[in-house]
């Protein structure tokens, strides 16, 4: 689709779907923030709009039955960008708990559920179909979809010596710690994994961040400064190191979003 020429007078616009590490109170200095509050440090608000559509405890489950995608989907205009980060909160329960899980995979598939909330049976699909479901959406649109890997938690261990493994870096050193990563078969590499099928971009934000936490601190005494409250959600400024992280990511991988950037 080519841009109106009411489309070509705005600036694009850029939109963030995700969790509470996208977007959360971004209200105290010490207090919890979502990346995207500090997104104005990477993105040049000169040539585009950011738009933080991210909600704190959603998964793409609960995102799309509490219709927050369709009020992304149906403002969606062609040159838009969205970047669809969820992770942390699709490992959940699936019919218990919280129930908002996913089924753990990236393949296109489903199950009927027994919901114990209200009695009712609900048909969940994987975490991959639900990332499709939004790049198929986004491009129908004519906008343009970038997968990113969820953010690291502050959970260390010990390494064992060797490569990377599921929760270790490349060239891991034996003795030495390592923040948790969450690669081998788990939402990083089924992020990938989807956006390579579908032929859009990836950003992985979980080992860039991940690589910089373990220079810069390496333990996770030395991390607390980067979280707030817990081993998931990032204090200020480790909201601006993973807006900091994707611009990295943008940047190494040469996207056309970087056009955008400061």
């Amino acid at each position: 689709k080519t841009k109106t020429a009411e489309e070509k007078k705005t600036k694009t616009r850029i939109y963030l779907c995700g969790d509470s590490t996208g977007k959360n109170e971004d209200k105290k200095p010490d207090g919890m923030w979502g990346w995207g509050s500090q997104a104005y440090t990477v993105f040049d608000e000169a040539k585009c709009t950011f738009i933080n559509a991210a909600k704190a405890g959603r998964s793409t489950r609960t995102y799309l039955l509490e219709d927050r995608w369709e009020e992304v989907y149906r403002t969606l205009r062609p040159g838009d960008y969205v970047l669809i980060q969820f992770g942390h909160n699709d490992i959940g329960g699936i019919d218990k708990d919280k129930e908002r899980g996913v089924i753990p995979c990236a393949k296109d598939t489903s199950h009927v559920y027994h919901l114990k909330s209200n009695g009712k049976n609900l048909v969940v699909y994987s975490y991959g179909w639900y990332l499709h479901k939004m790049i198929v959406d986004c491009k129908e649109k004519g906008a343009i979809p970038v997968i990113l890997s969820f953010t690291p938690r502050n959970e260390w261990h010990e390494g064992k010596g060797g490569v990377r493994g599921t929760f270790y870096p490349v060239n891991e050193k034996k003795g030495k710690h390592y923040i948790e990563r969450r690669n081998d078969n788990y939402i990083p590499q089924w992020c990938k994994q989807v956006a390579d099928e579908n032929g859009v971009e990836f950003i992985d934000i979980h080992n860039i961040s991940a690589d910089y936490l373990d220079k810069k601190c390496g333990s996770k005494a030395k991390a607390m400064e980067y979280f707030n409250h817990d081993h998931t959600h990032t204090s200020l400024l480790g909201a601006r190191n993973n807006a900091l992280s994707l611009k990295k990511g943008l940047e190494a991988a040469k996207s056309p979003l970087a056009q955008y950037l400061k």
